[in-house]
């Protein structure tokens, strides 16, 4: 009996060895059939930005609408990187005259502080705003009205809008032009697409919304806080007419953008140029 049961007993644990050995290769096969789901489906990379300092966005609650029969440089097909380029600017080549703008606000600690040095220096800027943090302190989107200074749409939550279809557009762009044409009274007519991203079908899509695509001539990078010296260099580096200087107000510590700006304001005008507000 031991001996016929210790033969069962011997033939089942052979039996389970067999088994988990199939069983394991198995899984190594499994695990080795293809890539990863994130190396698959990743697009291209994309350059580090202050907006993953934010926690995610608030829902959206803004109705959309769309603007019919808009304008652009070159027709709408054309992105604007000097003032000159702006549909209506009457700006010529040899104009001295020079634009501020910031992105990612507005801010609810940086944005009023920004807006006090623009005032003390009695100079106006441009602001290209996000519609959620719009949404969250419309009295700032009110305040840069007031000031007589220039603002246009950022996109909703600074996603890439080459990637986006309609219904995409239909929340980053439609839904934020709306939110920032009530908040200021005025119909707003520019775009900045985040990080510059743009082909010329989605140009082409934004002037049908009647929306003008603007980009800068000058970037100073500032949002990857390299000192205040190096902030007002990149401004000031190649200063022309009709120079578009690109600045944050949101988006993280803009502590050095702070410290740059009335240096910036100050060497602009020391060299005869008027600091002017675009998309007003």
């Amino acid at each position: 009996m031991w001996g016929r049961a210790g033969g069962r007993t011997c033939g089942i644990v052979a039996l389970c060895l067999a088994l988990m050995s199939c069983s394991q290769t198995g899984n190594r096969h499994t695990q080795a059939a293809g890539p990863p789901f994130a190396r698959a489906t990743a697009g291209p990379a994309e350059h580090p930005h202050p907006l993953t300092e934010h926690p995610a966005p608030p829902a959206l609650t803004v109705p959309g609408t769309v603007v019919k029969g808009g304008q652009g440089a070159a027709g709408g097909l054309v992105p604007v990187r000097r003032i000159g380029d702006l549909p209506g600017s009457e700006v010529g080549p040899a104009d001295k005259v020079v634009a501020l703008t910031f992105d990612d606000g507005p801010d609810p600690v940086f944005t009023p502080r920004v807006l006090d040095v623009l005032a003390h220096y009695h100079v106006p800027a441009t602001f290209f705003m996000l519609g959620w943090e719009a949404a969250a302190s419309p009295d700032l989107v009110r305040r840069v009205a007031a000031a007589g200074d220039g603002v246009g749409s950022h996109t909703w939550n600074h996603l890439d809008l080459t990637r986006l279809g309609e219904a995409g557009l239909a929340v980053q762009v439609d839904r934020t032009g709306a939110l920032l044409s009530a908040e200021t009274g005025w119909m707003v007519t520019c775009i900045r697409p985040p990080q510059g991203h743009e082909n010329p079908g989605l140009v082409r899509r934004l002037s049908e919304r009647g929306l003008t695509t603007v980009l800068w001539s000058a970037d100073t990078r500032d949002w990857t806080r390299p000192g205040t010296d190096t902030i007002v260099r990149r401004a000031l580096a190649g200063l022309s007419p009709g120079t578009i200087i690109l600045l944050h107000d949101g988006g993280g510590d803009r502590g050095e953008t702070l410290a740059a700006l009335p240096r910036i304001i100050e060497s602009v005008q020391s060299q005869g140029y008027r600091l002017v507000p675009i998309c007003h």
